[in-house]
């Protein structure tokens, strides 16, 4: 692969540089978001252990790149533009990464992401991010599409933690993430890995975050669409789901002031206006 390399997905087009050797964080950002007088991000207070530095002002936004959060209307484009970049480039690159928890309940309800939530969950293998790690660490890909014509940057980013196996650092337990340069949103990308010694025998696999899958539950992995772009999900799907949220998640049509519309098959606020509303 060229240092420089034109990609045309259909649905975006995207230039970027992969970062060899890779950068640090705070060498990288500045250049890619220069407009950004004040750091945002929660380093002064977090512990100095904890790699990912969440955003003083929202869990689910990087203060590196963004100011405040963006109202209900912009949030919801900003994250599709997020999930169609991301899935794009790792079909692209090869890597093979899935839906998890609240976003595969989005692709349960319609192929999209729950309008209430601010973040998105994918999973990859531990090979796969030790590839991440080794060739797109800090890489920025520049997309372009109806959506956004000017141009965007989104830039993967690898915990070092991720070669730490244990379950034993409750700080670094996302090993990666996809984080649009423009808005500071970004996808928390989870490494699964195998556990040779676990209690329930062989083919266990587990996060550091805690969750643990029988590898029948996740594999093989089926072909589907999110946000208008090919995707893939756990092989039991409906179980993971059940487990993780109840049966109630799965047919409770009225969730945080939202009614889920047959017709047009999305989640619509009750609110009147709530698609306008700004900060």
């Amino acid at each position: 692969m060229q240092p420089w390399q034109f990609l045309v997905f259909g649905i975006v087009s995207a230039i970027y540089v992969a970062a060899t050797p890779p950068q640090s964080r705070d060498a990288v950002h500045l250049p890619v978001k220069a407009k950004l007088l004040k750091d945002m991000s929660g380093v002064a207070s977090d512990p100095p252990e904890k790699y990912f530095h969440e955003s003083t002002f929202h869990p689910h936004y990087d203060g590196r790149f963004a100011e405040h959060e963006l109202n209900y209307q912009q949030q919801k484009l900003a994250l599709k533009n997020l999930v169609q970049t991301f899935l794009s480039t790792f079909k692209d690159i090869g890597v093979e990464t899935w839906l998890m928890h609240g976003s595969l309940l989005g692709w349960w309800w319609g192929k999209h992401i729950l309008p209430w939530d601010s973040d998105v969950d994918v999973q990859v293998s531990e090979a796969s991010i030790f590839f991440l790690a080794a060739y797109y660490n800090m890489s920025v890909f520049h997309y372009k599409s109806p959506r956004i014509p000017d141009g965007r940057d989104y830039m993967l980013e690898i915990n070092p933690h991720f070669k730490n196996r244990e379950r034993n650092d409750p700080l670094n337990v996302i090993d990666a993430r996809w984080i649009d340069t423009e808005s500071g949103l970004f996808i928390d990308i989870t490494g699964v890995r195998y556990d040779m010694n676990h209690p329930k025998g062989e083919g266990m696999l587990y996060c550091k975050d805690g969750h643990e899958y029988h590898d029948v539950y996740l594999f093989p992995l089926r072909t589907t669409t999110f946000e208008g772009v090919e995707a893939k999900i756990p092989y039991r799907y409906r179980q993971l789901l059940r487990e993780e949220y109840g049966q109630w998640a799965l047919e409770n049509t009225e969730y945080s002031g939202h009614h889920f519309d047959d017709d047009k098959m999305e989640w619509v606020p009750k609110m009147a206006g709530l698609n306008l509303q700004s900060n």
